[in-house]
């Protein structure tokens, strides 16, 4: 019974190794071909130091070795059948079609059913609503653009303070 134990902690402590998505796709780049840090990080789009922290842990985890060449250092895969055996795993990760499909026809009922909903659809008449509670108010909405489509806003704005300021007077 102590090989189970020994085996599913090893596995753990790959999965662990593995569980950083750089750390996958620079696996899968060296399945490739053998690369430098700097070709990694124009592939990736990330920095000189983040490849190097990431290349750190797979290679002290003996996943990836480096080879020099003159100035340049290579890393490559130890085993490269590992890039292999990660994407046979991502069959694990898509989504069932019978689920895909579930969500699908829901959202679709639920479309249906909304905009049959008198007045239209939830969104407009909120937006209607809410225009009708700003206007009851006295208030004026401001585009998000800053532009003057009232001036009556900036009126609102002075008077409310004017007015507490005047009830406080003694």
């Amino acid at each position: 019974m102590p090989y189970r134990a020994v085996v599913s902690g090893e596995l753990a402590r790959l999965f662990s190794v593995l569980s950083h998505a750089t750390r996958i796709r620079i696996i899968e780049e060296l399945q490739k071909e053998d690369l430098t840090v700097g070709a990694l990080k124009e592939i990736l789009g990330i920095t000189h130091a983040a490849v190097s922290q990431q290349l750190s842990v797979l290679r002290s985890n003996q996943l990836v070795s480096e080879k020099r060449q003159g100035r340049n250092v290579f890393y490559h895969l130890r085993k490269p059948e590992l890039a292999k055996w990660i994407m046979d795993g991502v069959q694990f990760i898509l989504p069932d079609t019978n689920e895909v499909q579930t969500i699908v026809s829901a959202v679709e009922s639920a479309r249906s059913a909304w905009s049959q909903e008198p007045g239209g659809e939830g969104k407009s008449r909120a937006k209607s609503n809410a225009k009708t509670s700003t206007a009851k108010a006295g208030l004026k909405v401001v585009p998000k653009n800053g532009s003057k489509s009232n001036e009556k806003t900036a009126g609102a704005k002075t008077s409310a303070p004017a007015a507490r300021n005047g009830s406080r007077s003694r």
